[in-house]
């Protein structure tokens, strides 16, 4: 029996008894008297200490009490994972929603909940929509809390923060972290009590292996089997086939996607001969379950998974990925070969990590290190609780003098202190337009004192940034998004709409001057040259060997560009990257030579995308074109209708002959596709069509044509039989992303 301090709910401990949890571990002990007292926390302990519990154990203290929680997480995924463990406490009456994207809506629904899980991108919005629920918060969860310390995450959960302290002082602050090097800096800036500890549930061994010996943090050594002369892959098969209980799991972090999926290749032709033909059998059964589809990513993917192994970054669809990672959990695949962003990702242990690459490219150094604070993290993803009696963590020396260096910085070394990266120009630009805008400040006094509230004014003088700051306002005065006149400051209505849209000030500058612009030709390409040339549209890296293949289909379309061809060599480069993107949507939508969008083979063979980068490049992409849809209606362009035109075909990945018929509930790019080329070119002559002609499209079948019926014409009297899908039927099952919506 778990004793609960007193001014804790006692019905906190019926939440024990869900998820079968006896005891609590040191950190969750320490941890409850202040969240009792209604006392903020910075939690950093290591990975698998439990955080997350300490997190809900906060939030029910106050639901139970009729309060509201928040909980903040810097990835979908990790969203996704958070809602699923907590929506088990419907069984206690609260009620779990789960929210991120739609950065243009209050989303009022979400007052209805006890919790709403929630990425800081969408948490920053609905403080820009001055969501009213948001003032009955009792405590707010901000998970991954290190991550300030990101360029691109950080500035917005530190200004998320920030506001919240402003917004509902009483309110309790949970912040977790993994161990920093300043985790007392990040607790007095919170006013927050500091749970520091190294506890881990599963003890850790960590070391450098290079050849077949491993150097421990100890000094002392150990020696597996030369089975195959490479270092990585003897390392790996000892894991698996070595491990005491003969049920060892190994998690290897590579830089690179690439090296993720041909090392995962290559290692499932060496573990396929030592697994039993039971477990080969249901490898087999597991791959199949990834889809049919032609893409090479895909095929490398399931040939993979039927040896044993797999891999795991953010080219995978999140339904293949899902896939991998249950497959993973119920220790059915044995190797996982996956990029850093796993480690920061979902809770995916094994019982031995091998960090093969301790550098990474970045633009100003090819081969610059991976900070100490990532490898950590990467560690600690060792040691299975319940499972495994010791964690093993291993970072791969390529030759024998790397061993004391690696010791030195990854092994013995602290982690690095998170510093504000608030400082930034284009965070400041953004969140000081949505500060005005929003009316979280008024003058620049009261900016002044937004940003010594700040993480980055805990750290800094003020000064520092005191001239961007001024710049960065004139910006915003010159471009119209404020009217300033001394020291108040107000926002227009371009201003308030930017800052509700969620995007940047400089990619509403390029819209806006694009869309009030004399124009000689408007094409779908002119539209969607523009979106990829905003600041909030990563553009796709130009190679070295597309250059001119992209050069030449720019000035081919010269005249369609509404953004002329910069002569400076640095924006050129830009440029060239914004109309390559521009070139992937194109073929999306089927505007290419084979006037027929483009599949999987295609868009991975002439832009490298897997299927998860298609979807984040549709959904940014999709969301811009929205952007540019409000700016049109805002000035009047007359160009509104064409722009939503062009959303819907990118949204679904359609020419615009097949608009009809993507609007019938069940039908996606590829079904629409065949209807029309059976003919069926409106919905009058799907809803003249008996189910039978419908039946006999490829890949449709009595049950989806009766359902296709339905939509349509929900009047008449289509019975849905229960009958087997018919081969046509197993045909359409291939890789969902590439046709969203069946």
């Amino acid at each position: 029996m778990i004793e609960l301090p007193r001014g804790m709910h006692k019905k906190v401990s019926k939440a024990f008894d869900i998820w079968g949890i006896e005891e609590l571990y040191p950190p969750q002990i320490d941890s409850l008297e202040p969240i009792a007292n209604n006392e903020n926390l910075v939690v950093a302990v290591p990975t698998a200490a439990g955080k997350s519990i300490i997190a809900y154990i906060a939030i029910m203290n106050k639901v139970f009490r009729r309060g509201k929680a928040l909980y903040v997480v810097p990835l979908r995924a990790l969203a996704s994972e958070k809602f699923e463990e907590l929506k088990e406490l419907s069984q206690l009456g609260i009620r779990v929603a789960l929210s991120y994207g739609d950065y243009d809506e209050d989303d009022r629904r979400l007052e209805s909940y006890d919790v709403v899980v929630a990425t800081s991108e969408k948490a920053d919005s609905l403080l820009r929509h001055r969501s009213k629920w948001l003032q009955d918060l009792q405590v707010i969860v901000a998970d991954e809390v290190h991550l300030m310390n990101d360029v691109g995450r950080g500035p917005t959960l530190e200004v998320i923060l920030t506001r919240f302290k402003q917004l509902n002082p009483d309110a309790q602050l949970i912040c977790l972290s993994a161990t920093i090097g300043n985790s007392a800096e990040i607790a007095g800036w919170l006013d927050a009590r500091l749970i520091l500890s190294d506890f881990r549930p599963v003890s850790l061994k960590e070391g450098v292996v290079q050849g077949n010996e491993v150097t421990l943090d100890d000094m002392g050594h150990i020696e597996f089997k030369n089975r195959t002369g490479n270092t990585l892959t003897d390392a790996v098969l000892d894991g698996i086939l070595d491990s005491y209980d003969g049920a060892g799991q190994v998690l290897i972090f590579v830089n690179t996607r690439r090296s993720a999926e041909s090392s995962a290749e290559e290692m499932a032709k060496v573990l396929a001969g030592h697994l039993s033909e039971d477990d080969l059998r249901e490898l087999r059964t597991i791959s199949g379950s990834v889809g049919r589809s032609d893409a090479k990513v895909i095929q490398k993917l399931k040939r993979s998974i039927a040896g044993g192994v797999s891999f795991h970054h953010a080219g995978l669809s999140n339904e293949q990925r899902k896939i991998v990672e249950s497959a993973f959990k119920n220790r059915r695949i044995k190797a996982l070969f996956a990029t850093p962003t796993l480690a920061a990702g979902i809770n995916l242990p094994a019982r031995r990590v091998i960090v093969r690459d301790h550098t990474r490219f970045e633009s100003w150094n090819p081969r610059a290190p991976i900070p100490i604070l990532e490898i950590k993290q990467m560690f600690g993803r060792a040691g299975r609780p319940k499972y495994d009696k010791e964690g093993e963590s291993w970072i791969l020396a390529r030759k024998p003098e790397e061993v004391d260096v690696l010791l030195e910085r990854y092994v013995w070394g602290k982690p690095e202190e998170v510093l504000s990266k608030l400082g930034s120009r284009p965070a400041l630009r953004m969140h000081l337009l949505s500060s005005f805008a929003t009316n979280y400040v008024r003058d620049m006094d009261e900016m002044w004192e937004f940003i010594r509230s700040t993480f980055y004014a805990y750290q800094n003088d003020t000064w520092k940034i005191s001239t961007d700051v001024e710049e960065l306002v004139e910006f915003l005065d010159e471009e119209g998004f404020l009217n300033r006149e001394g020291d108040n400051v107000e926002a227009t209505d371009l201003g308030k709409r930017v800052a509700r849209l969620y995007i940047d000030p400089l990619s509403a500058v390029v819209i806006r001057d694009t869309l009030l612009s004399e124009k000689n030709k408007v094409t779908t390409f002119s539209i969607l040259h523009t979106i990829c040339h905003t600041t909030d549209v990563h553009p796709l890296f130009v190679r070295r060997k597309d250059s001119d293949y992209v050069t030449k289909y720019m000035y081919a379309h010269e005249d369609e560009l509404l953004i002329p061809i910069p002569e400076d060599d640095t924006e050129y480069e830009w440029y060239l990257s914004s109309v390559k993107t521009a070139m992937f949507l194109m073929e999306w939508i089927g505007e290419n030579d084979e006037s027929v969008e483009a599949g999987e083979d295609r868009i991975e063979t002439l832009f490298n995308l897997g299927p998860g980068d298609v979807r984040n490049k549709v959904e940014t992409a999709v969301w811009i074109l929205y952007a540019m849809r409000e700016l049109s209606r805002l000035y009047n362009t007359g160009m509104t209708a064409e722009i939503d035109k062009v959303s819907l075909r990118v949204e679904h990945g359609i020419r615009e002959e097949l608009i009809p018929m993507i609007q019938v509930r069940g039908v996606g790019r590829i079904r629409a596709r065949r209807f029309f080329e059976a003919g069926y070119n409106s919905l009058d002559k799907v809803r003249k069509a008996t189910i039978s002609e419908l039946a006999s499209v490829k890949g449709i079948g009595r049950h989806l044509a009766i359902q296709i019926k339905n939509s349509i014409d929900p009047d008449g009297e289509h019975t849905i039989e229960e009958e087997p899908e018919t081969p046509q039927e197993e045909d359409i099952k291939q890789s969902r992303l590439f046709d969203f919506n069946g």
